[in-house]
């Protein structure tokens, strides 16, 4: 029995990565854009729904301000736009659960846990969730308001609860999320506290084989041995996993502090982490390996760590971005709708409130069809900047 869990909790931490007969691979070996072929057969389509990701932005508000935040493709004036609808969002989850054969269906933000369904303690979201059992639910959360009771309503029942932390040093966790210090510092510490009593909570039980905690690491202000040590210290002595995402430059400026993948996994080596000998240590724009893992030792045993990278506007990434993005469901500006995101540089939009309302599940899945179809277009190809306002822009 003891064996079964722990080779389910390595799965879990491998979800995310894409190997064929046990080697990592360049995805763009089995895109279909890279053959000529811009449209899906229905099969190729619903097979989608096996490995991406259904991803769905609760709100676009938050309650920190991080100085590399994507706003997961919207501009930053979409930080004030409404909330979502959660009867709409549990409405879509149930189609597209009926339809296709998904499997991973993640809630997001901004940050999700300031939505309503959240500080009214309705929990309406959460309690859909455990009707569907074959599905597994992540929650990404900044871990403010990750409070018991919303552990205690997920840990059962959804299999991964990413934390964004990007540092367990208050100075620099500050300087990452406090954009041109627009919170007071008395505030930010508040906020600190809140994070490491509901991370001590989450040890407490004693379900670390889902908790993953995330960092961007920025050249220059948390991709130092002390900064990753203290990271990996406290993910060890909690039992939690580490899961680490290439910087995504915002403006063009800011490229300059992209940490690759070989600087930094020889930093991850310095510490102890060890790699496969296929892992890819490159950044090559016409290749995109979007996931890899490594293993370190940690008091409970052998673990498993994460290393994300998406190299957006990339030849790689965007001919094999329908295959691997998630499916991006976010809350029209007035809150009264639903959208679908498909390209994270390009502020393309495809809604979905009309088909919600009439009941049209068919129309809904061409609209899901068309999306993945215009990533295999590759509209990114050569993007940089994201196209972000100015006035938010910052030098670290």
């Amino acid at each position: 029995m003891k064996t079964k869990k722990i080779n389910q909790n390595i799965q879990e931490a491998t979800a995310t990565i894409r190997k064929r007969d046990g080697k990592y691979f360049d995805f763009n070996e089995i895109s279909l854009v890279t053959k000529g072929v811009k449209r899906l057969t229905n099969k190729q389509f619903l097979d989608l729904f096996k490995n991406v990701r259904l991803r769905f932005n609760l709100t676009t508000q938050c309650n920190l301000w991080c100085i590399f935040c994507s706003n997961e493709g919207s501009d930053y004036s979409a930080k004030y736009k409404q909330e979502a609808d959660i009867n709409q969002v549990i409405k879509l989850g149930d189609i597209i659960i009926k339809n296709t054969p998904i499997k991973f269906i993640d809630f997001s933000g901004g940050e999700p846990t300031i939505h309503s369904d959240f500080i009214s303690n309705d929990f309406k979201l959460l309690k859909w969730t455990k009707k569907h059992k074959n599905i597994k639910f992540s929650l990404h959360s900044n871990g403010i308001n990750l409070n018991p009771k919303i552990i205690d309503m997920i840990k059962d029942n959804f299999s991964r609860i990413g934390v964004s932390v990007h540092s367990f040093k208050f100075d620099t966790w500050n300087k990452i999320t406090n954009l041109k210090n627009i919170y007071p510092l008395d505030i930010q510490k508040k906020k600190y506290a809140k994070i490491m009593e509901n991370l001590n909570y989450l040890t407490k039980q004693n379900i670390g084989d889902k908790v993953f905690i995330k960092s961007v690491i920025i050249r220059g202000i948390n991709d130092s041995m002390e900064e990753l040590k203290n990271f990996f210290d406290y993910c060890i002595k909690n039992n939690f996993y580490p899961k680490f995402l290439e910087f995504e430059p915002q403006y063009k400026e800011q490229k300059k502090y992209i940490v690759g993948r070989k600087e930094f996994f020889a930093k991850l080596e310095k510490l102890g982490c060890k790699f496969t000998d296929d892992t890819p240590r490159d950044n090559n724009p016409n290749k995109y390996i979007p996931g890899v893992n490594f293993k370190y030792t940690a008091k409970s045993g052998t673990k498993i760590g994460l290393h994300s990278i998406f190299n957006c506007g990339n030849k790689g990434a965007c001919e094999s971005c329908y295959l691997f993005l998630c499916m991006f469901v976010k809350p029209t500006d007035d809150g009264k709708g639903l959208y679908l995101k498909p390209c994270a540089p390009l502020d393309t939009r495809f809604d979905l409130t009309w088909a919600l309302n009439k009941n049209n599940e068919k129309q809904i899945l061409d609209i899901f069809k068309l999306s993945r179809e215009y990533l295999m277009l590759a509209p990114g190809l050569g993007i940089n900047g994201w196209n972000k306002e100015n006035r938010y822009k910052v030098k670290f």
